[in-house]
């Protein structure tokens, strides 16, 4: 079944932020692909709001250009067949997608909108699935050539995608270009896509990330490493609210995948953030960073509140 969970979050002002950032780890470079579905966007990024799928797309290659690993294509046919479940982000409703299928390096993300309350910008997390069929194809398309990412000893993860939903009503600002310095007063689409593409890939809905809290704090090796110690947590899917951390191993910024961000600011991944990515099981590879820029916020302060999906075999 598919999990949900609301967070209410604090309230913080704004900050000065970097960009770019990195967490490199060694890997075969394969493209990743992620696609975005808008079959259930509510009109949000339909008809005269079209150009905000620009937005989304600049946020897919963040990771794009980062994740190196080599996903298995899921395919039905032949007495198999993957059935892909999740909840509509225009009305919350239940769909079954049967005989589903998605290419190698590839996964789908179903967006749109809806009325999230008042204290939520966005939720989000993979699909989950059920599957008839043999036992390897069970393995293949549940694993896609990773590790073990199911129980207590997963160490990786694999996904092929989810949904993120983003509320209606806010005060959005819609803006693809990651280079930009201009200020601005509304909450960043562009932020906000990156958290919730964050918890479809594994932050707080994976296994592998479970199996690395002890307490509230994270315990994985690679944040250990980044951070100093164990990353304390805000809760079982998020850093601590307000932690920093560095961007490239210079300079500071308020890390992506705390639960709050202030309106009129910009948040990449920070390197905690990218070092959780790979302590999920997700390889990292090296890309070329652009020069510094910094963003600086209205001075009002917000909430920013996300929910979080869990995938299981059913």
């Amino acid at each position: 079944m598919m999990q949900k969970k609301n967070l209410m979050p604090n309230m913080k002002s704004s900050r000065v932020l970097l960009a770019v950032g990195l967490f490199a780890v060694a890997g075969t470079a394969h493209p990743l692909s992620i696609q975005f579905n808008y079959d259930y966007d509510g009109g949000f990024f339909s008809g005269l709001n079209e150009s905000r799928k620009g937005v989304l797309t600049a946020a897919a290659a963040y990771f794009e250009n980062r994740i190196s690993d080599n996903l298995l294509a899921i395919t039905s046919g032949g007495g198999n067949n993957f059935t892909a479940r999740f909840d509509r982000p225009d009305n919350d409703t239940e769909v079954l997608i049967q005989n589903y299928s998605i290419a190698a390096n590839t996964i789908e993300i179903f967006v749109g909108a809806r009325d999230l309350g008042s204290s939520t910008l966005g939720q989000g997390g993979p699909g989950s699935y059920s599957i008839n069929g043999t036992p390897s194809y069970f393995n293949s398309t549940t694993r896609r050539g990773q590790g073990t990412v199911s129980g207590p000893l997963a160490t990786d993860f694999a996904t092929w995608g989810g949904v993120i939903t983003f509320d209606s009503n806010s005060n959005w600002y819609f803006d693809p270009d990651t280079t930009t310095s201009e200020s601005f007063s509304g909450f960043d689409l562009f932020s906000v896509a990156l958290h919730e593409l964050g918890h479809v890939l594994g932050y707080g809905t994976s296994a592998s990330w479970d199996n690395q809290i002890s307490g509230s704090s994270f315990t994985g090796a690679n944040s250990i490493g980044v951070y100093g110690g164990n990353v304390p947590l805000f809760d079982d899917a998020h850093w601590q609210n307000a932690l920093t951390s560095t961007i490239n191993g210079v300079g500071t910024q308020e890390v992506a995948m705390d639960p709050t961000i202030s309106a009129g600011t910009r948040k990449i991944f920070t390197d905690l953030d990218n070092a959780g990515l790979a302590d999920i099981g997700w390889e990292l590879t090296a890309v070329p960073v652009p020069a510094a820029l910094y963003l600086f916020g209205t001075g009002m302060l917000a909430l920013f509140g996300f929910s979080r999906r869990k995938s299981s075999g059913l």
